[in-house]
């Protein structure tokens, strides 16, 4: 019976040094009821961030003593120079995966497909794909399964696994670093778990979420998955808020972390542009201590003086708010927003060409 955690791009970095370690220590942590930590590539942002980290890293998975199977991902590539991975010293229970490998843990076999640019199935590894025989098998990879290019997001390279290449291996699940969503698909009948990043690294709709680590066991000769929440990953979180009730704000606040990422995108009409910084000022001076990052986006809002004063507008923002107030349902109070945000903007250019 095999119990391992899995988990995928930490990013690792020098600039956010506090905060991603703390993401690592509660992985290491979570992984001393399993018998082994696996990390599915792009644990060090960059292979600078690698160097600088490298010494705590290591300390902390040598006192973790259990095996961690360290994957190669894009990012270790970045400003490598030609070193690798395995030219690197790590602690004796680190194993470092550069290139496609074979292992078996407890009648599990695990098939690993590090980053690569291009993939090639030789002899020797077709008859060690041929001869595996463990009643469970899974492959762990690090790049985007070639059906699911979909799921690509600005700033992810290709780093494409050909479906062919996972066919043939017939795992019973691939498990997958790169893609920072988390999410579950099935491509040609094969099941394809990509883990997601451990923590906020950018903000992305893919970052959005609670990030989580995998939990698979092989207990009564079937795989059991358990997704694990790491709580000092925070949540990248994102709202969209009109200026006049942007009070509201307080109510969301409740919910917040230390290690979150808050964005708030303020639309609507206003009459002041001094009294305008002054509040968002207040919000941020209030808010930006309780979380990692706070921001506030202010290019939705449009300046009319006296905008308030009209009826029209009155109106509008009376029927709407009324609406909200009587429905509970998540996808029509976003709809509503929408229709505020579209509507305050279609209603200030009618007005300002009353104007001229």
């Amino acid at each position: 019976m095999a119990k391992l955690l899995i988990s995928s791009d930490l990013h690792l970095s020098l600039q956010e040094k506090e905060y991603s370690l703390s993401v690592l220590d509660e992985i290491i942590e979570y992984a001393k009821d399993y018998d082994a930590l696996m990390l599915l590539g792009d644990t060090f942002n960059t292979f600078e961030d690698l160097q600088g980290l490298k010494d705590i890293f290591s300390k902390k998975v040598e006192d973790y003593q259990k095996e961690v199977y360290l994957l190669k991902g894009n990012h270790e590539n970045l400003k490598a120079k030609g070193i690798t991975l395995n030219k690197l010293k790590f602690p004796e229970n680190v194993i470092v995966i550069e290139d496609i490998s074979f292992f078996n843990i407890d009648n599990l076999d695990i098939i690993a497909l590090p980053y690569s640019e291009k993939y090639i199935i030789d002899n020797d590894i077709n008859k060690k794909i041929e001869s595996l025989n463990a009643d469970n098998r899974i492959v762990i990879a690090h790049g985007i399964v070639e059906g699911t290019l979909w799921a690509i997001e600005e700033n992810e390279e290709t780093a494409s696994i050909p479906i062919d290449i996972i066919k043939k291996i017939d795992p019973n699940i691939a498990i997958v670093g790169h893609i920072h969503k988390q999410m579950e698909v099935n491509i040609e009948n094969i099941e394809i778990i990509y883990t997601g990043s451990a923590r906020v690294w950018r903000r992305s709709k893919s970052e959005m979420g609670i990030r989580r680590c995998l939990a698979i066991d092989t207990a009564n000769n079937s795989i059991k998955k358990t997704f694990i929440n790491i709580k000092n990953a925070g949540v990248y979180r994102v709202y969209e808020s009109n200026i006049y009730n942007i009070s509201n704000i307080e109510q969301k606040a409740s919910a917040w972390d230390i290690n979150d990422i808050i964005d708030i995108n303020i639309y609507g009409i206003a009459e002041d542009e001094n009294e305008l910084d002054e509040k968002i000022n207040n919000i941020k001076n209030k808010y930006s201590k309780y979380v990692r990052d706070f921001n506030i986006k202010t290019s939705d809002i449009f300046l009319l003086e006296n905008a308030y004063n009209e009826s029209i507008i009155k109106e509008f923002l009376s029927i709407a708010d009324e609406y909200e107030f009587n429905t509970n349902n998540e996808e029509d109070l976003e709809i509503v927003e929408i229709a505020k945000r579209i509507g305050i903007e279609k209603l200030y250019t009618a007005l300002q060409n009353n104007k001229r």
